[in-house]
């Protein structure tokens, strides 16, 4: 018997599945990191500051633009154990940065966002890795950190326990610019924050 074979278009929501189970595969970084399980926060700081965009807006979690292809390593140096690159597969980035971050010894998390396809998963994905206490230190980037402060902006509040006007504060301190991305994770707080009573 001969099974016939469908041509299927892969969507973003297919890809964040398959990076999270990627994610999950990628035992050999986190067990490379498990010797470096301290978080000196002036060091991620400095290394951090030297990134496009850098920021820490929260022990243990690091924003950014698109990063060199020599940052890595000095992330790795510092006890930084995952990236989660926000930009889609199209964009250039100039180096090999999937490669680059496994021989950095860090967990590559490809989790691409626009306009278009932003939704509740992408938000769940980031809750869920940069929530992980096994992930963090963790560097979330896109090219400018627009995205970044987006997809961040429901961690703060919800993981966070900030107030939404902070959290949203912070997501523009971040890099926030877009008022489309905003009422996405806005939208995104309301429809996940507990009710009362």
């Amino acid at each position: 018997m001969v099974a016939k074979m469908t041509a299927r278009v892969a969507t973003n929501n297919d890809t964040v599945h398959t990076a999270l189970s990627m994610w999950h595969l990628a035992g050999i970084a986190r067990e490379y990191n498990r010797s470096r399980d301290h978080m000196d926060e002036a060091g991620i700081e400095k290394v951090v500051a030297l990134l496009p965009y850098g920021s820490c807006p929260v022990p243990g979690v690091a924003t950014a633009g698109q990063p060199d292809a020599q940052a890595w390593e000095a992330l790795a140096r510092e006890g930084f154990k995952a990236v989660i690159d926000l930009r889609e597969p199209d964009e250039s980035r100039g180096h090999d940065e999937p490669g680059e971050i496994a021989l950095a010894g860090l967990a590559y998390l490809a989790l691409p966002v626009n306009h278009d396809t932003l939704g509740d998963r992408q938000f769940d994905a980031v809750r869920s890795v940069v929530g992980d206490p096994a992930h963090r230190p963790v560097l979330v980037h896109c090219a400018t950190a627009n995205r970044v402060g987006a997809l961040l902006l429901p961690y703060f509040a919800l993981d966070e326990h900030m107030a939404v006007e902070e959290a949203h504060r912070l997501a523009v301190e971040v890099g926030m610019r877009s008022p489309d991305y905003s009422q996405l994770a806005l939208d995104y707080v309301r429809r996940h924050s507990p009710t009362d009573g």
